[in-house]
């Protein structure tokens, strides 16, 4: 398999946080900047309001977005795919970067031959998206059909109790406080009185696996109909209980480096109300938080 050829790149390219999907945030900014340009070939595709093909690469060890806009763009054009995403890389290029203070993603954008535009966020973003779910709240969707049969949702309601149980002993241990130990729907669980120290993440395979499918999980859940939220609910699970048997939270973790602890229930919050959300998607009645 050959190697796609790096034509040019940049970094930092900052946008701030909107919402907790990245995707569908690389995705309004790339539309944004087209509205921009105002060109020819563009008018088309933007009168049709037709989506940014855009999507993840099945990589943990880098979080790339890979758009595809300069071929959607080429069908309607004379120019070729690579002068198109040349021309709007050389627009993202002039965009100025936000202060520090604001919530924002870092990315470094590439251009690609024959005309792909890459995002890869810088890992230091990685801690302002996880503390976006502390602002933004939960990407519901509007279900219109509920599931009547529901022997497969039992590995999911294993797993959320055993992220209700891992909050409750976090608080505890006085690491975290809880906003409400009956976990309401839909709502943070833990208080923002105190922020969560999440540059204490060492990023190993296993946070970063469970980090990456808290990610596919939103994307796909905001920008897909049809996303099987059963499926993903099920995979989100799996990921969880691989991270919790390799990423210890108490004991010698807790005592000796609490703030790691504290990170590491902040995954768990995470993970309980995408799963509580998944969970609901399917059913009206809530999963137990104890079993």
């Amino acid at each position: 398999m050959t190697k796609t050829r790096i034509i040019k790149s940049i970094y930092p390219l900052t946008i701030k946080i909107i919402n907790i999907s990245i995707q569908q945030q690389l995705q309004q900014f790339l539309f944004t900047q087209l509205l921009n340009l105002d060109r020819a070939n563009f008018t088309h595709f933007l009168s049709n309001n037709l989506p940014i093909s855009l999507y993840r690469l099945p990589n943990i060890d880098a979080f790339t977005y890979r758009c595809a806009i300069a071929f959607q763009l080429s069908s309607h054009s004379p120019l070729s795919p690579l002068t198109l995403a040349d021309t709007i890389f050389n627009t993202l290029q002039q965009q100025p970067n936000h202060p520090e203070e604001t919530l924002s993603l870092t990315f470094t954008l590439k251009l690609l031959d024959p005309g792909w535009l890459e995002f890869t966020l810088c890992d230091r973003s990685l801690s302002c998206w996880l503390q976006s779910w502390q602002i933004f709240p939960y990407p519901r969707k509007r279900f219109t059909q509920k599931s009547t049969t529901h022997d497969n949702l039992w590995p999911l309601q294993y797993t959320y109790a055993r992220c209700c149980t891992l909050l409750r002993l976090g608080e505890q241990e006085q690491l975290i406080t809880l906003k409400n130990p009956l976990f309401p729907p839909y709502q943070w669980p833990l208080s923002t009185s105190h922020s969560i120290p999440w540059s204490s993440l060492g990023l190993n395979q296993f946070e970063r696996s469970l980090i990456s499918q808290m990610l596919l999980t939103v994307d796909r859940l905001l920008n897909e109909s049809g996303s099987h939220e059963i499926k993903l609910a099920l995979a989100l699970s799996e990921h969880f209980l691989e991270f919790e048997r390799h990423c210890r939270i108490f004991g010698a973790t807790s005592r000796y480096k609490p703030q790691l602890s504290q990170a590491r229930l902040g995954l768990v919050a995470i993970t309980q109300i995408l799963l509580q959300g998944l969970w609901l998607s399917q059913t009206e009645q809530p999963p137990r938080h104890r079993l």
